[in-house]
């Protein structure tokens, strides 16, 4: 039986976060994992996922408790509700989310030495609405995978669509893969090409049918194909020939 991979917690400023390092000499790319609604850092799924990159890429894959979820979690039940939404179109708690990617993906590599420059942001959900706006603010960053994403719906997410929108315009030669579903509930397909087609650098749109708690395993697996592919090209750039 492999063993399975133990998480530990990451000291980022207040922020609670966890990194999934596999057993391996290295050198180790980071993966930073952004959770969805309604989720954390703690969540089984999300630390499955966690451990089904650093196992397969390999890689370290650090996650942290978005504003409002896991250990943030307000007290009462419906300022939590209230606030994740409210939070998803605040565009302070965006930078501030620049911020704290930026001081988790520098503590992650003062703890773990085998994790070198290459670096990828993953986001499902939520975490694929603040990846677009952000990530563009993280110039550390390379290739991104926004899975269960695009535009969200206007009326629910009122503002959200605008720093989605100026950030996925900002991305520049970042190659971006995005995973979408026919009939997902939060992000209606169209808004999803609508959103595809403003990515500035070389892109690619994986279709399954389905709605939004529906992604197939396969998804999961073609973006660690994704990733590995990425960062080997970058390896061939950056290696003399001859």
């Amino acid at each position: 039986m492999v063993p399975r991979i133990q998480p530990r917690a990451l000291a980022v400023d207040g922020v609670p976060a966890l990194l999934f390092t596999p057993d391996d000499p290295g050198p180790l790319p980071l993966v930073l994992l952004g959770h969805g609604a309604h989720l954390d850092k703690d969540d089984e799924m999300m630390q499955i996922l966690c451990r089904s990159f650093a196992r397969a890429l390999p890689a370290a894959v650090a996650i942290i408790d978005c504003p409002g979820h896991g250990e943030r979690r307000p007290e009462h039940e419906v300022e939590y509700l209230t606030g994740v939404e409210r939070n998803m179109c605040d565009p302070a708690i965006h930078e501030q989310l620049a911020y704290e990617w930026t001081a988790t993906a520098a503590a992650a590599r003062r703890v773990d030495t085998r994790i070198d420059d290459r670096t990828a942001y993953v986001g499902f959900s939520m975490g694929s609405i603040y990846g677009a706006s952000i990530v563009h603010r993280l110039p550390f960053v390379g290739p991104v995978v926004l899975a269960l994403g695009g535009f969200a719906d206007a009326e629910r997410l009122p503002g959200a669509n605008a720093l989605i929108e100026a950030g996925l315009r900002a991305l520049g030669e970042r190659e971006v893969l995005m995973l979408s579903m026919t009939r997902d509930e939060s992000f209606p397909f169209a808004e999803a090409i609508r959103a595809f087609e403003l990515i500035p650098g070389p892109k690619r749109m994986i279709v399954y049918q389905g709605s939004h708690r529906e992604i197939p395993g396969e998804a999961i697996r073609y973006s660690g194909e994704f990733l590995r592919r990425c960062w080997a090209i970058s390896e061939s750039r950056t290696t003399p020939s001859g």
